[in-house]
């Protein structure tokens, strides 16, 4: 029972099984299995500012967890930018050296790829 209880305890805020990384950026969201109440409220009437933070921070959070390799690429659910849209995470990933992988666009996520480096 008491571990039930620390599960739920965490707000979504930490996830159910290991902790963050370190150097990975923290979502203030969540990113947990379960809704926290932020995300929440999120969900039924985010702004557009909240979403871009959202995304800002699973993007941030994607990379940093991911390899950084050339022709390496990260998914991100739509949960993370659902209220922002595609041109919007593109943006964002684009202000990171990222861009949207169009090609592997997919029902409930979306890929994304280092921007390469002119020679």
């Amino acid at each position: 029972m008491a571990m039930v209880a620390s599960l739920f305890a965490g707000g979504g805020g930490t996830p159910l099984f290991g902790s963050t990384p370190k150097g990975v950026p923290k979502d203030p969201y969540g990113d947990s299995v379960l809704l926290s109440r932020r995300q929440y409220q999120l969900e039924r009437n985010g702004t557009p500012a909240q979403w871009r933070e959202r995304a800002g921070f699973a993007l941030r959070r994607a990379i940093a967890q991911g390899s950084q390799g050339p022709d390496e690429t990260i998914s991100l659910p739509v949960s993370a930018y659902r209220g922002l849209g595609l041109e919007g995470l593109d943006e964002l990933a684009g202000a990171l050296g990222w861009r949207l992988d169009r090609e592997r666009l997919r029902f409930g996520s979306v890929a994304v790829k280092p921007v390469p480096i002119p020679h």
